[in-house]
């Protein structure tokens, strides 16, 4: 049997043709990723910038490995980063339903007639060993190919269910124009032997499922991941099987860590869900993710939702794999986070402070106002928006404890520290924090009295008054806790320097 699948690199958006019908199918296994997230996000913004459709499709026919959390995720994710789709099970539409394990009679009517086609043949003789998804635990060695009806009778007597195996010719090969990484080419006789598409218990496997879907759904353009890029031949034999035209494919760059490895938990979050618990803002998520292996130039990095809905083009997407930078999207948070309203940055910061102990639930207005007040020592320090906990910690909780390395600058002792102490307090005591200049200049005149650096007096003090290195500018915490709170905590580091000294 010789058989040779083309797809053309016609666009079918032009003048004349169908619009543009996208979906994401995500399956409810687990939590949405930042490479889930990042298929879902080209999807939404191809679709707007193009007039056309986006579609959530739920594809849980895998349902050894469906968790309802999972799905709901899938859910708040959207709700999460403010993209809706134009057909979805929720909201409905005219190609439903979209969740696949309401659609088993489609899928089965759809086997049979690949049967009758001589495209497809039931296979008694591995049921037993398949694996979730129709892997085989053994390379299949084509031994259900041509059972005799005695042979099948015996297997029915004895109670197998069949799978559905495709029938992949001998030779002839498929072609299709990706239109992100160009023509890719690849033998049949190169593809996994006759896979499965029915598993025994009646469920499609992903290959079967999702070109059926697409094709009633009437998908014009299938944007996925890379890794699928040697399953495409696969499904082009299917689609030419039934004999239907295949969509328009662009596989969209691998996102990588930064040791050159597909991102993964060992680099770190990878779920969206984390990202939203240690505080990213949705629009900074969405902007860094989609510069993701797009870019509209070699310069501009800031994009709006809106932004993104207009300029997005298929052109734009790089064949190079996408590096996260955790980093580089802390920073994103942090420019995003700066720009934020009042209003806007005290509401996605007090959950945080409730979580802490430090508020009321639902927060009182005094816990509002009190929060607002802080806003002006913390903003320019919030990368994300859990930092506020650490930040403001010594305002809402007496420090009880000073680190004695900590105190102690680097290359000092204890001696030292508490005489820097000493004098950088005497110099807060006399000059007063209502001109920070003013405070600034006598503590560079002390240190240079002490033949020291101005870091060794500032450091043992802004530990003292907020048990951290890392903390709000010194001169507004001191002014937050009042000249007493903190000259009894400078007394308490004071007396954390002496007992090494003694």
């Amino acid at each position: 049997m010789t058989e040779n699948t083309r797809i053309g690199s016609n666009d079918k958006t032009t003048s004349g043709t169908p619009p543009v019908r996208v979906r994401y199918a995500p399956s409810p296994t687990g939590m949405q990723h930042i490479g889930g997230i990042r298929t879902a996000l080209f999807n939404y913004f191809f679709a707007r910038s193009r007039r056309g459709t986006f579609i959530l499709r739920v594809e849980d026919t895998d349902q050894t490995r469906f968790h309802p959390e999972a799905l709901e995720d899938i859910y708040e994710s959207f709700r999460w980063l403010g993209i809706s789709a134009d057909e979805s099970p929720a909201a409905g539409g005219d190609y439903g339903p979209y969740v696949q394990s309401q659609r088993l009679e489609l899928y089965r009517e759809h086997a049979r007639r690949l049967v009758e086609a001589g495209r497809a043949y039931w296979d008694y003789t591995s049921a037993s060993v398949q694996r979730s998804e129709g892997e085989e635990a053994v390379p299949y060695n084509y031994s259900g190919r041509n059972l005799s009806e005695s042979q099948i009778r015996e297997y029915q007597e004895e109670g197998v269910t069949p799978v559905l195996r495709l029938l992949v010719p001998a030779e002839g090969e498929a072609v299709f124009e990706d239109l992100v990484l160009g023509r890719i080419k690849r033998k049949h006789k190169d593809l996994p032997p006759d896979p499965i598409l029915m598993k025994s218990d009646g469920y499609p496997t992903y290959h079967l499922a999702n070109v059926i879907d697409d094709h009633l759904m009437e998908i014009s353009h299938v944007l996925r991941a890379q890794e699928w890029v040697p399953s495409t031949p696969l499904h082009l034999l299917i689609y030419g099987a039934f004999g239907w035209d295949p969509p328009q494919f662009a596989h969209l760059p691998m996102v990588m860590g930064k040791d050159g490895s597909k991102l993964s938990k060992r680099h770190g979050s990878t779920s969206l869900v984390e990202f939203r618990r240690q505080g990213y803002l949705s629009e900074a998520v969405t902007n860094y993710i989609s510069l993701l292996g797009w870019s509209l130039d070699d310069s501009r990095e800031f994009f709006t939702r809106d932004d993104l809905e207009s300029l997005f083009t298929l052109e734009r997407i790089n064949k190079a794999p996408a590096v996260f930078d955790y980093r580089k999207l802390e920073w994103f948070n942090g420019q995003y986070l700066r720009d934020l309203p009042e209003e806007r940055l005290t509401a996605e910061l007090l959950p945080y402070i409730q979580e802490a102990g430090w508020a009321q639930s639902p927060a009182s207005a005094a816990d509002r106002d009190r929060l607002v007040a802080l806003l002006p020592l913390i903003r320019e320090r919030l990368k994300v928006l859990s930092d506020v906990v650490p930040l403001l910690r010594f305002v809402y909780e007496e420090v009880q404890q000073w680190p004695l390395e900590e105190l102690i600058p680097k290359q000092a002792d204890a001696a030292s520290a508490a005489v820097w102490l000493d004098a950088a307090w005497q110099v807060v005591v006399q000059t007063g924090t209502d001109d920070e200049q003013t405070l600034d200049d006598a503590l560079r005149v002390a240190a240079e009295k002490l033949d020291t650096k101005l870091g060794n007096l500032l450091m043992p003090l802004r530990v003292a008054i907020t048990g951290s290195r890392v903390s709000p500018p010194l001169v507004g915490s001191i002014r937050e806790l009042g000249m007493e709170r903190a000259a009894a905590r400078v007394a308490g580091a004071r007396r954390v320097l002496e007992s090494e000294t003694n």
